[in-house]
């Protein structure tokens, strides 16, 4: 959900410290509000608890993993249309057709390229 400025919340799951704090702030410092997660099932609660904007979806993660913490976040009707943009390092045919076969807007490999990746979150959420 917007905060009280008006900027849009993105969601990021990602188990790996380092890369979530990275993604995290340089979200931050393009103007958006950054929730963080560190597996699927942290992902999923927040998910519920903030109705994020948009939200950022490592595939590899403890406790649940991205394609079935998607899944999980599609049954929700408030979450049902909000945007989930996939990143894994291992991204196959298969795992593009499994993403998002589970709800998945987009499936980027890592590291992503920073580029594109603002621009498709530019583009999705109309800002």
């Amino acid at each position: 959900m917007k905060d009280s400025k008006g900027a849009p919340t993105i969601l990021v799951v990602e188990d790996n410290a380092d890369s979530r704090m990275l993604l995290a702030a340089w979200l931050r410092a393009k103007g958006y509000k950054v929730v963080e997660a560190r597996n699927g099932r942290e992902g999923l609660l927040q998910a519920n608890r903030v109705i994020p904007d948009l939200i950022l979806m490592d595939l590899t993660l403890p406790e649940l993993d991205g394609v079935e913490a998607t899944r999980q976040i599609r049954t929700r009707q408030v979450l049902s249309q909000t945007p989930i943009f996939v990143i894994s390092g291992y991204v196959t045919s298969e795992i593009k057709a499994d993403a998002r076969a589970a709800g998945a807007t987009e499936v980027f490999s890592k590291p992503p390229d920073l580029d594109a990746l603002l621009g498709r979150i530019r583009d999705t959420l109309g800002v």
